[in-house]
């Protein structure tokens, strides 16, 4: 019977994002001073306390927000769907993957073991957790350092915050692409 709750991707992707946490603090760090002048120890002061912040604060949020969008939008149309006899839309390739797009931040429970579309739900949060992020981290890292350019520092946590979850992304597609590749039908 829980089987059929779906996946609420935050208990998957969260632990990973724990997981990376530390190697994206190091490498942020060594871009931050590529774009602001600050010591090794500044930047990764900065950017340590900003990503504890965006993993255990903004990652959340972000998922939330999904998750409020994917509730406001999919109940309604359950709702209308079962009021008005139109379940055989959902059924249609169309549907199911505007659904998916939709509907990330909890999988719904499918009849197919589509293995892969956790990892690429995981990399599709990637988006709106980045923009989170950025968002986050520029208010902490320009309180971190205050005698910075302000310019400077927007630019280089908009760069190290892309170039880190670029990374992540192509690590999500590959995972999706094993997973597509060992489950295929």
């Amino acid at each position: 019977m829980l089987a059929d709750i779906g996946i609420p991707m935050i208990f998957i992707q969260w632990p990973l994002m724990i997981c990376a946490l530390i190697p994206v603090i190091v490498v942020e760090a060594l871009l931050i001073r590529r774009w602001v002048p600050l010591s090794f120890r500044d930047a990764f002061i900065g950017t340590t306390k900003a990503n504890l912040v965006s993993t255990f604060a903004g990652f959340p949020l972000a998922w939330l927000a999904m998750f409020a969008i994917e509730m406001g939008i999919m109940l309604p149309l359950g709702l209308a769907a079962e009021k008005w006899h139109w379940q055989h839309l959902f059924e249609s390739p169309f549907f199911e993957v505007v659904s998916f797009f939709i509907g990330m931040a909890w999988l719904a429970p499918s009849d197919q073991a589509a293995y892969w579309l956790v990892p690429l739900a995981a990399g599709l949060l990637l988006i709106p957790s980045f923009y989170v992020s950025v968002w986050l981290e520029r208010f902490i890292c320009r309180r971190a350092w205050p005698s910075s350019d302000a310019a400077a520092v927007r630019l280089g946590v908009f760069r190290a915050n892309l170039a880190s979850y670029v990374v992540l992304f192509i690590l999500a597609c590959g995972w999706a692409g094993v997973e597509f590749y060992i489950h295929r039908p």
